[in-house]
């Protein structure tokens, strides 16, 4: 099975989770569903519910509306973030098209967001499952740290790789690792099997974060929906650049000491420090830790029996599609095993 196969078998479900979203914009108020719509229609693959939706099933619940109404729950969080992320980083361009705040300016985006999340509370308050407020929370919880972590370490290149892992397991993995969380809670499965699916979860959405950071230094616009380099120009400091920087000499040290400091660099800083990466085998050592992250997710399903699991295929098709949209733009550096 195939990502394509996957969102085939798929797609009458994520039908209906796109016309339950655009629900959530039912409001007297005219901005949100203006709002509402430019968002549902600027894209994005629905990895989040599309998880959801297959680990429902792995543990052996067919679709209902509580399915799709928790996947709604997911969507919005995830979009709520993205919403104030843009305000933070002042981006201007997502998926190819202006950004909310670019667009409509960041006080929209920031309410915007906070109206998302306000109805992710009231979805969840019409079925209240202790367990599934709860798993909510932590992942919020979690969310939230990871932002303030990662500003908390805006342009300092002395972060530890440990450091950035975390920020990545706290913003990125902890949605995603509640989406499959989700579908084995909403499917009363055993603790066995809930626990294999956060696992999983949490090592695909480290490599799925890692994949990201790769494309933003050798990815294209297209590949992107964005301008590459945006990390870099941000002073984001991640893996690539912080392996590059603990690999180098003084005097590149000192060069990426400059440029993280510099809120006004260019591509031709860019370029400079992507060819540095490619000599230094920064970007080959972010890609084999995503490799390794995306298998031990393989491993945590492999290594548990589901009521159904056939729909294993699915998520290792999902997890094959995430680490297969990127490759090196030099690949006569790269010897690295594919998994």
């Amino acid at each position: 099975m195939n990502y394509k196969e996957v969102t085939q078998l798929f797609k009458s479900d994520l039908e209906r989770v796109e016309q339950a979203l655009g629900d959530n914009f039912l409001s007297d108020i005219p901005i949100v569903p203006g709002i509402g719509e430019y968002i549902l229609n600027s894209g994005g693959k629905r990895i989040r519910p599309l998880l959801l939706l297959i680990s429902s099933r792995l543990c052996g619940l067919e679709l209902n509306e509580v399915v799709i109404k928790h996947c709604c729950v997911i969507e919005n969080v995830h979009a709520a973030t993205l919403l104030h992320d843009d305000v933070v980083d002042e981006t201007t361009i997502r998926r190819g098209r202006e950004t909310v705040n670019s667009k409509w300016g960041s006080d929209a985006s920031i309410l915007v967001g906070d109206y998302l999340i306000a109805q992710s509370l009231t979805i969840l308050s019409d079925d209240v499952d202790p367990m599934i407020f709860k798993a909510f929370s932590k992942a919020a919880k979690l969310l939230v740290e990871g932002g303030l972590v990662e500003f908390s370490n805006a342009r300092d290149i002395h972060v530890t790789e440990k450091q950035c892992v975390d920020v990545i397991y706290r913003k990125t993995s902890s949605i995603l690792s509640l989406s499959c969380q989700l579908g084995a809670l909403i499917a009363q499965a055993g603790k066995e099997q809930g626990d294999a699916l956060v696992a999983f979860g949490n090592h695909f959405g480290v490599a799925f974060q890692l994949m990201d950071d790769l494309m933003d230094y050798d990815g294209t616009y297209e590949q992107l929906g964005k301008p590459p380099g945006t990390d870099f120009k941000e002073g984001h400091v991640t893996l690539p650049l912080h392996h590059l920087y603990h690999h180098s000499g003084p005097e590149l040290q000192k060069e990426i000491e400059r440029f993280i400091q510099n809120d006004k660099l260019t591509n031709k800083e860019l370029d400079y420090i992507l060819d540095r990466m490619r000599e230094g085998k920064a970007l080959e050592y972010t890609l084999h830790q995503a490799y390794k992250h995306m298998a031990r997710a393989i491993a945590a399903l492999q290594n548990t029996s589901f009521p159904v699991p056939k729909y294993k295929d699915a998520l290792i098709a999902v997890s094959d599609y995430i680490t297969g949209r990127y490759t090196l733009s030099k690949p006569s550096l790269a010897n690295l095993p594919q998994i």
